[in-house]
């Protein structure tokens, strides 16, 4: 994009590691959104509602290789906060691969919470959300207006709400999340 190859991009970047850029492209969040494991069917905590990270520690984790932007970086930050350094890593790059090893047990992973189960894969928020994902639109300021982003921001956000309503576990995640955040007592706890 700084070259001029493309006009507008969708992109992702990790809490505390923001995108940075010339003053020649702009970016606005189109939702920021946790990261979930996935987990083989029959793992040990697959009962769970949510699975503590630290309690995955000894598991062999499946990692994306470094994208440049943050990751995996972001994925052992988090590691280190919930006290561990994952046992054993494996590098992985295409996602139906990734689903089939960890549906044979092979492993556990990191994966956005949109993405749709494989049989014999679970994917489960991590207790206290320790890693999130910000998705991005990324344009050239010359050749994208301030209409035109704001339209390629709308279609992005409702492809994004598409992803989230193919994804049960991130549906009953957000409804737990949210719910747990909304004031109680009805029409009386309005501010004045």
């Amino acid at each position: 994009m700084e070259a001029g190859e493309l006009d507008a991009a969708l992109g992702i970047d990790c809490p505390g590691q923001d995108l940075h850029h010339s003053p020649a492209l702009a970016h606005r969040a189109i939702v920021t959104a946790p990261v979930f494991v996935a987990l083989p069917a029959d793992h040990r905590l697959a009962h769970r509602v949510e699975v503590p990270l630290e309690e995955l520690a000894e598991d062999t984790w499946f990692v994306a290789p470094d994208d440049g932007v943050g990751w995996p970086g972001a994925f052992y930050a988090a590691c280190r906060a919930a006290g561990f350094t994952p046992a054993a890593v494996h590098e992985f790059s295409p996602l139906d691969q990734l689903q089939a090893l960890i549906a044979d047990g092979h492993g556990v992973s990191a994966i956005q919470a949109t993405h749709v189960p494989v049989d014999g894969v679970l994917i489960k928020p991590l207790a206290g959300t320790p890693l999130w994902l910000r998705h991005l639109l990324i344009r050239r300021r010359d050749s994208v207006d301030e209409v035109t982003a704001e339209a390629l921001h709308h279609y992005a956000a409702a492809a994004y709400r598409e992803l989230v309503a193919q994804a049960p576990h991130f549906r009953a995640w957000a409804n737990r999340t949210y719910a747990a955040a909304r004031p109680t007592g009805g029409a009386d706890t309005k501010a004045t």
